[in-house]
């Protein structure tokens, strides 16, 4: 997590895979830096195109030879922007039932993630391109830069090898993506600029983390389907119901259950809760054994033969005559 920030410096705080503290410095990238990393960026961009990757101006070409992208796609990717323009303008107005505004807010969540769904293969090509995997080598090379120790001044990273080898830490990651919001000048709150975010707090809708909640507060869930509300527990995201509303008004955990999409009781690995189980029965009428997994019956092997040895052990012991010990000083023996 970031701290603290300045025109050039922003420190953060975060963690290792050992869950050890760890405080790094990010600093804004100089021309110097811009320079060096250029080099990365010439190096991929030719190892790229002698590979074989595709420009980015012809990746429109490339996906449409590969049935990727077509008309009807192109005229969905239109439709979607300049509907969500539209509701977007609808919010801002105002003048509407509140209600109507709710509906439009959730209508417009809808739809920018149709259009993030669509547009993901071209997303995910794009980074493949000549172009995307020379941007991506560019910036490692400025992680090796420009993520420095606690004195501002020693990279964590002397290379490219040693950041590929510890890119994946908690504190490694949280940091490349600071630089890349002083880079790319990237919003960290971006969710909470858009309209349907902002109308949804505004009016008690969801919560500060963009969540829905109902009228009491708790998070939930929107069928957008049936348009049933599910309670959520925060966290684990899974559907809960309480057995008594003054359970549910304290948020009382004995009284609390998961259920699926359906309100039915599931246990917490989302099997169906079954109060009186009836074995099936075979052709002539017997109930049949439920089967068990072979790891389910090697385990009843093994706590059979483990209680098996106890028993004989406690058996022997009972059998076996006890020592008398030395007499006490008390004690004459004649």
């Amino acid at each position: 997590m970031s701290d603290k920030k300045d025109k050039d410096f922003v420190e953060v705080n975060a963690k290792d895979k050992n869950d050890n503290d760890v405080t790094v410095w990010v600093k804004r990238p100089s021309t110097a830096e811009y320079k060096d990393s250029q080099i990365e960026y010439n190096k991929a961009f030719r190892e790229a195109l002698e590979g074989g990757a595709i420009l980015k101006k012809k990746l429109g070409e490339y996906m449409r030879s590969q049935g990727l992208w077509d008309d009807t796609k192109d005229s969905e990717e239109k439709k979607l922007l300049a509907l969500v323009a539209k509701e977007e303008g609808k919010l801002k107005k105002g003048g509407i039932p509140l209600e109507d505004a709710k509906e439009i807010a959730l209508e417009l969540k809808k739809t920018r993630a149709k259009f993030r769904n669509l547009i993901a293969e071209r997303t995910l090509l794009d980074s493949n391109t000549v172009e995307g995997q020379s941007d991506n080598a560019r910036f490692n090379a400025l992680v090796t830069l420009c993520v420095l120790d606690k004195d501002k001044v020693t990279p964590m990273f002397e290379n490219l090898e040693k950041y590929d080898k510890s890119g994946d830490q908690p504190w490694a990651i949280e940091a490349a993506s600071e630089l890349a919001s002083l880079i790319y000048e990237l919003d960290p709150n971006y969710d909470n600029t858009l309209e349907e975010n902002k109308f949804l707090k505004n009016y008690n809708f969801a919560n500060q983390e963009n969540q829905l909640i109902n009228a009491d507060g708790h998070a939930i869930f929107l069928d957008q389907e049936t348009g049933k509300e599910h309670l959520v527990e925060t966290e684990g995201m899974r559907f809960v119901a309480y057995r008594t509303e003054e359970g549910y008004q304290k948020q009382d955990e004995e009284d609390r259950y998961y259920v699926n999409r359906d309100g039915v009781e599931i246990d917490e690995d989302g099997d169906l809760v079954v109060d009186d189980f009836v074995p099936f029965l075979d052709d002539s009428g017997k109930p049949v054994p439920v089967p068990i997994s072979a790891e389910e019956a090697e385990k009843a092997a093994e706590e059979a033969e483990a209680a098996e040895e106890e028993a004989e052990t406690a058996e022997g012991e009972e059998t076996t005559p006890k020592k008398r010990g030395r007499p006490k000083k008390t004690e004459e023996v004649t």
